[in-house]
């Protein structure tokens, strides 16, 4: 299940977590996260160990800003609290894949 990410549950759900972190970065009326938040949701079924989140920009402009954010759809990967991969733009799940296994 895909997480709403707010700024008041950021350190429980990112911040805190050992595993690896995939933050959504979308808005309510943007198509092409609509795809990926999909292409998310599937990956994150098949891997127990990984935890997306979804941060609408709209909602959580501070934490848009803080990782400099500038288009929607992008995906910023985390683990322990360190950023591993920014990546924007609509991208298939092959693609995700690769980044997750690197």
């Amino acid at each position: 299940m895909i997480i709403d990410i707010l700024e008041n549950n950021y350190d429980e759900y990112v911040t805190n977590n050992k595993d690896l972190v995939i933050l959504e970065f979308s808005s309510t009326n943007c198509s092409p996260c609509k795809i990926l938040n999909g292409i998310l949701e599937e990956i994150e079924n098949q891997n127990q160990n990984i935890t997306v989140g979804k941060i609408n920009i709209e909602e959580s402009v501070d934490l848009a800003v803080k990782f400099g954010i500038m288009s929607v759809p992008s995906m910023v990967f985390i683990k322990d609290s360190k950023i591993i991969e920014k990546v924007n733009g609509l991208k298939d799940k092959e693609f995700i894949e690769k980044i997750i296994n690197s």
